[in-house]
């Protein structure tokens, strides 16, 4: 979580460079992936939607503004697409299982509550100074979980403690995450993707 952001060169972009849509490909295809599959729940959806979105930058490269935050950009073309897989899945669901729709409408809403990109980076930022406010142990244990998907053995193992003081770190975290965090309640599930 170095908060670094890759520098990025419109100009090179809006001429093709492939080496320029590349560095941007690789630094927010994972957070894009990440974000689709919280609500959708489909791997081979999720990175469809996110190919589409890259496929979208390349297609209109040539009328960026110089000025342009891609990020805001690209955030603002996968929840789009996001909520339109979801609202298409809730057509074909809606008659069939109610049980998977009522999840299907849960996420939707959700993600539609998620706002725009600068409410997204303020849940980032949320997100940071909770997870930073949390005891020591508790957040390299948490951050070693969420962050680097380590097994709860592998976790104990590095930290050299038992299997069960690690589970127990890790339902501490997230219950105080839960009360810091309560007025962004669906959206805590974003926490293991949003800071990657």
């Amino acid at each position: 979580m170095s908060g670094k952001y890759l520098e990025i060169n419109i100009t090179s972009l809006k001429k093709g460079d492939k080496k320029a849509f590349e560095e941007i490909y690789n630094e927010f295809f994972g957070v894009h992936y990440h974000l689709c599959l919280q609500y959708i729940h489909n791997e081979k959806a999720a990175e469809e939607i996110v190919q589409d979105t890259f496929l979208k930058l390349w297609e209109i490269r040539n009328t960026l503004n110089d000025q342009i935050n891609i990020r805001s950009f690209l955030y603002t073309i996968t929840k789009n697409n996001c909520l339109n897989y979801l609202r298409n899945q809730k057509i074909s669901m809606k008659h069939i299982e109610n049980m998977k729709y009522m999840e299907m409408q849960f996420n939707y809403e959700a993600l539609e509550k998620l706002g725009n990109y600068i409410q997204f980076e303020e849940l980032r930022s949320k997100i940071e100074e909770a997870i930073a406010q949390l005891p020591a142990e508790l957040v390299e244990t948490f951050q070693l979980s969420r962050f680097e998907e380590l097994s709860y053995k592998e976790i104990a193992e590095k930290q050299n403690i038992s299997i069960k003081t690690v589970e127990a770190r890790i339902s501490k975290a997230l219950r105080i995450l839960r009360v810091e965090l309560k007025d962004f309640l669906p959206m805590i599930c974003l926490i293991s993707s949003i800071l990657n």
